[in-house]
């Protein structure tokens, strides 16, 4: 991708990749709770505390930029599905820092 033709598409499927995935955080935790038989509040500060549960929740957040992506492409329309590949890899970088260097 060269970055000298990006256009309002890609900044539309970026946005729509960022929030996604902060709606799908929150999908996460809900999910989270009801399989561990806890309440949300507890795996919402599991999430803001610990750096190996956050980067193990934005993970799986990042799974639901797959359902725009998969639109994206399959209605051809390219230039949203490059932002939203965008914002997964800057999912993919701060769950490397939360991982890695914050450790």
């Amino acid at each position: 991708m060269n970055l000298r033709n990006w256009g309002k598409e890609h900044t539309l499927g970026l946005m729509i990749g960022i929030g996604t995935t902060l709606v799908s955080i929150f999908v996460v935790i809900v999910i989270y709770s009801f399989m561990d038989h806890t309440s949300i509040a507890t795996i919402w500060k599991k999430f803001m505390n610990f750096y190996v549960w956050t980067s193990k929740i934005l993970s799986l957040a990042s799974i639901g930029n797959l359902i725009w992506f998969h639109l994206f492409m399959k209605n051809e329309k390219w230039n949203f599905g490059m932002g939203i590949i965008m914002a997964t890899v800057i999912n993919l970088f701060i769950i490397l820092y939360y991982r890695f260097i914050l450790m």
